[in-house]
Formats: structure tokens, C-alpha cells, sequence
């Protein structure tokens, strides 16, 4: 059985991530092996630094008790995510480079389900970049990027949060402008009870081995 998430273990996966519980900065592991030399110049830095992904947790995100807001501005806990298969990412709205091609991604992964596996399965995007991704920043990327409400959630949440969050996932990202980030390139997927189940953690241009997660957890 899975242990859920205790302040004691989030702590420590914060320690591995390289910052403490009170917050501080939020740091990135390398991107993808495939992004141009601009996109590399932007996101994948962080392996120039020497820096890692921290190890993600063990239990249920959905034991995290921070509140967040959807693209409607209504506000929202993690676990009405429960249910289904979930594939997570966390960017920016405003990235150029490597976020257009995860979303790009999260919808060839979308676009390859079986319909029994697209039923049981949702996609949310979790900001790293809150002062500007507000929800009505949210809802306009989501009308410009084609995101049904039904099928995609958007989410905005205070820094803690998203600290909080990046620690238990094992996603590392480091603000290194007014308006850029270095960030994991990681895709993660989650099953219905809110555990990890698979991480790509690196942009690829295959995205079968998501999809052949998702349709086995689907069967359960």
C-alpha cells in the first residue's frame, strides 16, 4: 500500500530538490535531448549548473492539502482530480520554447487513446509561473490552445503551492529573467488514486510508452 504524503517526507523531498520547506528559489533538472540550440540555451541550462530532479514521492498528491484555483478562478483542491487517470504537466503559459511542445505532446498522447482510455483519462496544467498565469490568463491559453473544460484543467496557485507540488512530483524549474524559466521537461502520469505511476521525463518524440501506461491503468 501506498504511504500517503507527510510533512516529514515532503520536507525531505524538498531538501533533495535543493530548497527548504519555508520556500526560497525553485530550481530546474535538464530538458529534453531534442529542442533547438535557442530552446537548449533556455531550458536545458540546468544541467550546465549541475543540478538534478529531485525524487518524486511515493504517495498520493492528492494527501496535499493546498488550494489552488481553476481557470474560472474557482477555487480548488487537488483530489477533485481523483478518479481518473491524470497526465500532469507544469509550465508556462508565456514559454516559447519547450511548454508549446509538451502541450503538443499531452495532445498526441490524447489524440493516440483507445476511446475506453480517453474516457478514464484528464490532463492538467499546472502554472509555474503564477503572477502572471492568472485564471484569466488560463482561459484565454486554454481558447487559443483548444483545451475543453470537460477534458483539461488549468491550474493557479500561490508560490507555496507550487513549490510544494514541483517537490512531490520531482520537477525542479528556477526563474532566470523577469519573463523565463528554466523547468523540467516531464510529463507525469498519475493514477486514479493520485499516485505516480510513469514520468517522462525528458521531451522524446515517441510518446507510445505514455500511451501504452496509460491503457494498461485504464483496465483496472
Amino acid at each position: 500500500m501506498k504511504r500517503p504524503i507527510t510533512h516529514a517526507a515532503l520536507c525531505f523531498g524538498l531538501l533533495i530538490a535543493g530548497v527548504g520547506c519555508s520556500g526560497g528559489d525553485q530550481n530546474s533538472d535538464a530538458g529534453g535531448n531534442n529542442d533547438t540550440a535557442e530552446q537548449a540555451t533556455a531550458h536545458e541550462g540546468m544541467s550546465n549548473m549541475g543540478m538534478e530532479a529531485g525524487e518524486p514521492s511515493e504517495g498520493s498528491i492528492y494527501h496535499l492539502e493546498s488550494r489552488w484555483q481553476n481557470r474560472h478562478g474557482r477555487p480548488v483542491s487537488l483530489d477533485t482530480l481523483r478518479g481518473k487517470i491524470q497526465v500532469v504537466a507544469m509550465v508556462y503559459t508565456h514559454c516559447e520554447h519547450a511548454c508549446p511542445r509538451i502541450l503538443a505532446d499531452m495532445k498526441r498522447i490524447r489524440d493516440n487513446l483507445s476511446p475506453r482510455a480517453l474516457e478514464r483519462t484528464h490532463f492538467t496544467i499546472v502554472s509555474i509561473d503564477p503572477e502572471r498565469d492568472t485564471p484569466g490568463r488560463l482561459t484565454q491559453f486554454a481558447r487559443e490552445n483548444d483545451l475543453s473544460g470537460e477534458q483539461w484543467t488549468l491550474l493557479n496557485g500561490n508560490e507555496g503551492n507550487v513549490l510544494e507540488l514541483a517537490a512531490v512530483l520531482g520537477v525542479r524549474y528556477k526563474r532566470v529573467s523577469e519573463t523565463d524559466f528554466v523547468h523540467s521537461n516531464m510529463i507525469t502520469v498519475l493514477d486514479q488514486e493520485g499516485v505516480i505511476t510513469y514520468q517522462r521525463k525528458k521531451l522524446a518524440d515517441s510518446q507510445q510508452p505514455v500511451v501504452e501506461v496509460i491503457e494498461k491503468k485504464a483496465t483496472f
